[in-house]
């Protein structure tokens, strides 16, 4: 008995209706091949150049302009030729130290951190509770000290620095509290239209004055992107 025949034709609906491609004319211009070992570099840039808009009411036949792709001449600035050098080396440790937290710094902020107490104590009950006494230079150098002691041992709870550290013998943790809850660099009122960084503005020029004082860059340096402000 014979097989019956399949019927291969696929059904109409999934047929593909659109129209076929219009074939190429004969007289339609082919794209020319371009060797890109025979490409003339200032073909390359004017094609490339950007073109300036229209204003609006001009003659849209008209050829755009072309803005030119040529780079500017540069002009360096000319530095004299100098090594950099320090103006101290033979400095101790707290010698250095000193360059930048002169005695006039650590008054500056001993005072600034007494008048910001001052006015945040005015209310008597806030008073009686936190028993505040006026700071003076020395607990401030013992203040800065703590503060680069946890830098150069870092813990997660600061309380562990007088529980496992022992420094105590030179702040209790509480008078430390203290401090660091009223330390200020600038007690005053920010005026109208004061820049983000005005509280520490005047300890950031007294160190740039040190800086610049304390050391000649030499002709030749590298300025990192995080040094420079917007």
């Amino acid at each position: 008995m014979p097989r019956p025949q399949r019927n291969t034709q696929i059904p109409l609906r999934y047929r593909d209706i659109s129209p076929s491609p219009t074939p190429r004319s004969n007289s339609q211009p082919k794209r020319p091949r371009i060797d890109s070992k025979n490409v003339d570099r200032n073909q390359v840039d004017q094609a490339l150049a950007k073109t300036e808009a229209a204003p609006e009411g001009a003659d849209k036949d008209e050829p755009p302009t072309l803005i030119s792709t040529e780079l500017p001449e540069f002009k360096a600035n000319y530095v004299q030729n100098r090594a950099g050098a320090p103006r101290y080396t033979s400095l101790s440790t707290i010698g250095f130290f000193q360059l930048f937290f002169s005695d006039f710094v650590v008054e500056m902020l001993s005072e600034e951190t007494n008048k910001y107490a001052a006015s945040k104590l005015e209310n008597p009950s806030f008073l009686e509770k936190c028993h505040w006494v006026p700071t003076t230079p020395a607990e401030i150098l013992v203040f800065i000290g703590i503060n680069l002691y946890f830098g150069l041992y870092p813990m997660s709870v600061r309380a562990d620095y007088w529980k496992f550290h022992n420094l105590g013998q030179f702040m209790s943790r509480h008078r430390f509290e203290l401090v660091y809850r009223f330390f200020s660099t600038h007690s005053a009122p920010a005026p109208p239209n004061a820049p983000w960084f005005y509280r520490i503005q005047r300890l950031a020029d007294l160190i740039r004055t040190a800086c610049r004082n304390s050391y000649y860059p030499s002709s030749y340096i590298a300025i990192d992107k995080a040094m420079v402000g917007p």
